[in-house]
């Protein structure tokens, strides 16, 4: 049975957010990196939470905008993963880089999703790899949209 599964889980109590755009901007950069089974849940969630798995997991006392586990070794055919997303962060970030909420909010969708998907961006090389595949899922979504 083929497996093509974008979970949403909202656990952020003040922002609401539409479920469905958000599945179909993930489920589009899983196809356009040629995933054809995936399981992922995007959980949207607060600094306080965050910072918890920055600490638990990355030994990090610090907020962060998006936190990815990869859960699927790559001999699996199911790519299955999660991607905690701070809403908190978002909205910080969009004022500060002059952005709409729904933008920024996309990028660090796409950013997570292809973190689970294998991208790194520790160095500069990868990380303008990073940008420019959030920047081309960003522009294909808008089209898709508009």
């Amino acid at each position: 049975m083929v497996k093509r599964k974008i979970n949403i889980h909202n656990q952020h109590h003040v922002i609401a957010l539409k479920k469905l755009p958000l599945k179909r901007f993930a489920r589009q950069i899983l196809h356009g990196e040629g995933i054809s089974q995936f399981e992922v849940n995007i959980i949207f969630v607060d600094h306080s939470y965050i910072i918890e798995l920055n600490k638990t997991y990355l030994h990090r006392d610090s907020t962060t905008d998006v936190i990815s586990f990869p859960l699927s070794d790559g001999d699996e055919k199911l790519l299955e993963g999660e991607v905690y997303i701070n809403i908190d962060q978002i909205m910080t970030q969009a004022l500060e880089y002059q952005e709409l909420f729904l933008t920024e909010l996309l990028r660090i969708v796409a950013h997570g999703v292809l973190h689970v998907v294998g991208y790194p961006d520790k160095t500069k090389t990868e990380k303008a790899l990073m940008t420019a595949k959030e920047d081309f899922y960003l522009q294909q979504f808008a089209k898709e949209v508009s």
